[in-house]
C-alpha cells in the first residue's frame, strides 16, 4: 500500500478532481482514482481499505464497471483473493463520457426541441419565446456537431496509437 505523502497519492487526488469536474459522483470519482494509479491491480479488500467504502458497494460498482469493460476482476494463483485492474487509457474513459453527455443531453434536445417549435411557430402568443428557443437550439446543433467530430478525433487518435 502506498504511504500518505506520495506522488501516487497526489496523482489520485487530481484524477479524482478530474472525474468530479466531468460530473462524476463521488463514490465512482473515488475509485477510478485509485483504479488508475494501480498499474498490477488491487484487491477488492485494498480497496475498500483506501477509498473508505463497503466491499458491498465496491463489488456492485466494480460489476457495473465491468459490464462497461472499463475494469476486469481476476484472481492470482494461490490467493483466494478478487483483484481488478483497471483500463488504464483514459482517452477510451474520456470518450465513453463524452458518448454519454451526448447521448443524455445533446441528442435529445436536437431531437425535442423542433417539435416544440413547429407547435407553436403559426401562434403569434409566443414569437418572443420561439426566438429564444430556436436560438438555444441552432446552439445545441452546433455543440451536437463539434461533440461528434470531437468524439470522432479521440476515436482516430486511440486507433493509431
Amino acid at each position: 500500500m502506498k504511504s500518505n505523502n506520495s506522488p501516487t497519492k497526489e496523482f489520485r487526488e487530481i484524477i479524482y478532481e478530474s472525474c468530479k469536474a466531468m460530473g462524476l459522483d463521488d463514490f465512482p470519482s473515488r475509485l477510478i482514482s485509485v483504479l488508475q494509479s494501480e498499474k498490477e491491480g488491487i484487491s477488492l479488500g485494498e480497496l475498500s481499505e483506501i477509498t473508505g467504502y463497503s466491499l458491498s458497494n465496491l463489488s456492485t460498482t466494480i460489476k457495473g464497471m465491468e459490464d462497461k469493460q472499463m475494469v476486469k476482476k481476476f484472481k492470482k494463483p494461490r490467493s483466494r483473493k478478487i483483484y481488478v485492474i483497471m483500463d488504464n487509457d483514459i482517452t477510451s474513459f474520456f470518450i465513453e463520457l463524452q458518448k454519454k453527455r451526448y447521448q443524455q443531453s445533446l441528442k435529445p434536445s436536437v431531437k425535442k426541441i423542433p417539435e416544440i417549435i413547429r407547435r407553436y411557430e403559426n401562434t403569434k402568443n409566443f414569437k418572443e419565446e420561439l426566438v429564444m428557443i430556436k436560438d438555444y437550439y441552432q446552439q445545441t446543433l452546433f455543440l451536437a456537431e463539434e461533440t461528434k467530430k470531437f468524439i470522432k478525433a479521440l476515436e482516430n487518435r486511440e486507433e493509431g496509437s
